[in-house]
């Protein structure tokens, strides 16, 4: 039987993340099931009117963010997307504005549906509630990150576009299914 220490070296070697790594990502996967929690039980008190969960794509979110940039990189998540977000930077007291559609809301001042999620700090257009929506978007702002260094002009009218930028889209299995996906496919 392994030893804590023996244990504690396993995990801490694991694709090289340090310990420190591997706490963070585990607050971070917590906070946005706390977050969840938090949200149904002030939609049981009817303090909140909508709710979506993340529950259970927690540890998906927080390796995209962890391996991305969120000052650079252009994301298209989905509702589900709770500790991606988390993980590039938003609070919880983001996410609950976004519940009680508060005037400090960052996705869009209290005007979108909660899990609809939207930052432009960090390179999130906010979303629409048909799902599927995003694949285009994001292949869209793909195309611009491919075009930028050859179109003439394009860098002095596109500020926060950098060469080596990724453009990340993320859906549930269901939106697959959808034309959209298919069509982004096929232009990508």
């Amino acid at each position: 039987m392994a030893t804590q220490e023996e244990k504690t070296l396993a995990a801490t070697e694991l694709a090289g993340l340090t310990s420190e790594q591997l706490l963070n990502f585990y607050r971070t996967m917590v906070t946005s099931r706390r977050i969840d929690d938090r949200e149904i039980s002030l939609k049981r008190q009817n303090k909140i009117f909508f709710q979506i969960s993340s529950a259970g794509h927690e540890a998906v979110g927080v390796a995209i963010a962890e391996n991305c940039d969120g000052a650079k990189d252009w994301f298209y998540p989905y509702y589900r997307d709770r500790a991606l977000m988390l993980g590039l930077g938003q609070t919880p007291l983001d996410h609950l504005l976004q519940a009680v559609g508060a005037e400090g809301d960052p996705a869009s001042g209290g005007r979108q549906m909660p899990a609809h999620f939207g930052d432009v700090r960090f390179n999130v257009p906010t979303s629409s509630s048909p799902t599927g929506t995003q694949f285009l978007q994001a292949v869209g702002a793909a195309e611009v990150v491919t075009k930028f260094p050859v179109v003439e002009g394009l860098r002095e009218r596109i500020e926060q576009f950098s060469e080596d930028e990724v453009v990340i889209v993320c859906s549930g299995d269901g939106a697959t299914s959808e034309g959209e996906f298919w069509e982004s496919l096929n232009t990508a």
